[in-house]
């Protein structure tokens, strides 16, 4: 069974608007992406234990070293037992004066997301190291 193409277009969105709040830093709103219980493993890109819940989420990333921009691509939804399957790529620069070395940075999502009384959100996300690109 395929998933409803106006469900697969707001996940794209959710997806989308995941890259922006990073972006802006905009650590407050991340209730916009996540359930309150949300799984997130960044270990295979060095984080240092896998994140249960929004405050763990936002604690990383309030120190973590960001790229200058994220971005995603490739956005594959499908239904497997039931849940909302998202499988996405993303492409990071770290091209800052902070970043050294400057690189491009790209990898795997593979996420869960469930509609919510508020919007789809994700409640399971592992992100994979792919490539990386350093001149």
């Amino acid at each position: 069974m395929e998933p409803n193409p106006s469900d697969v277009v707001m996940i794209e969105q959710l997806l989308n608007k995941y890259g922006h709040l990073v972006d802006a830093r905009a650590w407050h709103r991340f209730d916009e992406l996540f359930t309150a219980d949300c799984v997130v493993d960044y270990t295979n890109v060095r984080a240092p234990q896998v994140f249960h819940g929004i405050p763990e989420v936002v604690a990383y990333f309030e120190v973590a070293n960001h790229p200058q921009a994220h971005h995603v691509a490739n956005v594959w939804v499908e239904l497997v037992g039931g849940e909302h399957h998202v499988h996405s790529k993303f492409h990071v620069a770290f091209c800052g004066p902070t970043h050294d070395p400057k690189r491009w940075y790209g990898g795997d999502y593979d996420d869960v997301v469930v509609r919510t009384a508020e919007g789809w959100r994700v409640s399971r996300r592992r992100c994979s190291e792919r490539w990386i690109w350093a001149p």
